[in-house]
This record gives C-alpha cells, sequence and structure tokens, in this order.
C-alpha cells in the first residue's frame, strides 16, 4: 500500500516508534486479541522537510544504509554475498527499505533461487505484549525483495538449519520461480 501510495504522488511514511498505540487500538475498537503495530498516514508531502523532520532523519541516519555485504550472504552467514550477484537490483531494494529507526533488521541468505529472511533482533523492539516491531520491518524487506523480483516469488516456511549469529532467527524464505 505505501509503495503504491507513492506510485501515485501520494506522501506516506510508517509510524510505530513514536505511536501511542494503546490510545490508537482503543479508538479503533480493537479486541483483545488483536493489535496495531504502525499507522501509516497518507497525504500530500510538504513541499520542504521541517526542522524536526530534518533532526529526526539525521539522528537516525534515515539516508544511509548498512553495506550490502554486511546484510547479504551466500550459503551461510560466513560468507558474504558479492554484489555481482543475478539478484542484485532486487536486493538494493531491500537494502533501501525502511525500517524503524533504520536498524535493517534483514540478513538474507541466498542458496540459488532460495533467499532465506532471517531477523537480526536490536534490543528495544519488543513491547510488554512480546510483539517484535521488526517483525514488521521483516515483511516490509520481503515486499521490496518480491517487487524487485517481479512478485516471480514463491513463500516458504520451512527453515534451512543454518548456524545463526547471536540474536537472530529464521522468518521465512522465498523462491523466485524460474
Amino acid at each position: 500500500m505505501v509503495l503504491y501510495a507513492d506510485s501515485l504522488g501520494l506522501g506516506t511514511t510508517w509510524i510505530a516508534g513514536t505511536l501511542d498505540r494503546p490510545a490508537f487500538e482503543k479508538a479503533m475498537f480493537l479486541k483483545d486479541d488483536e493489535i496495531m503495530p504502525c499507522v501509516s498516514p497518507l497525504g500530500y508531502p510538504a513541499g520542504k522537510m521541517s526542522l524536526r523532520e530534518t533532526m529526526m532523519r539525521r539522528g537516525v541516519r534515515a539516508d544511509t544504509r548498512k553495506d550490502f555485504s554486511f546484510l547479504f550472504f551466500d550459503l551461510s552467514f560466513d560468507s558474504p554475498l558479492s554484489e555481482n550477484t543475478a539478484y542484485h537490483d532486487a536486493l538494493e531494494m531491500v537494502r533501501w527499505a525502511p525500517s524503524a529507526v533504520n536498524a535493517q533488521p534483514w540478513r538474507v541468505v541466498l542458496n540459488g533461487r532460495l533467499a532465506h529472511f532471517y531477523e537480526k533482533r536490536s534490543r528495544g523492539f519488543v513491547d510488554k505484549s512480546g510483539w517484535d516491531l521488526q517483525t514488521v520491518d521483516i515483511g516490509i524487506a520481503m515486499y521490496h525483495f518480491a517487487c524487485g523480483m517481479e512478485e516471480k516469488v514463491t513463500l516458504i516456511l520451512s527453515d534451512p538449519g543454518l548456524p545463526l549469529p547471536e540474536d537472530t532467527h529464521y522468518i521465512a524464505t522465498l523462491m523466485v520461480d524460474a
């Protein structure tokens, strides 16, 4: 929805960290077993960013990204992926995907046509109820990969059982359709 809104020239963003989630959930009449991890306002962007927005973006380094070799791996976490890969453009879309405070919690291990997505957990993103906001970030990253592959992917939920770095866990695999 956010990418589609952008394609229409509309402005939007993900808001989670500064959102009073309990108040918003109450206003939306959510049931006890429902949560609203984030919201996305929609409208026409201002011609110029406010000083506050500029400072917030600078504070989270919103216009920078982690190195390709830090996020993407070939067959295992021991082998950084070369940028000279057939999936480079789709992985660049993942690298530039938005995430809460620009944490970029995703790690992707390629194995042939399989792109295994993992979450590298950062402190402070799991709330009192156990909801992990970075899971939303991983979903956004996976969608960016699917868009980069022109949505010619199949979702697989089968952990490949790779040895994992600390605070890292498996989310899902996207298989690029032949």
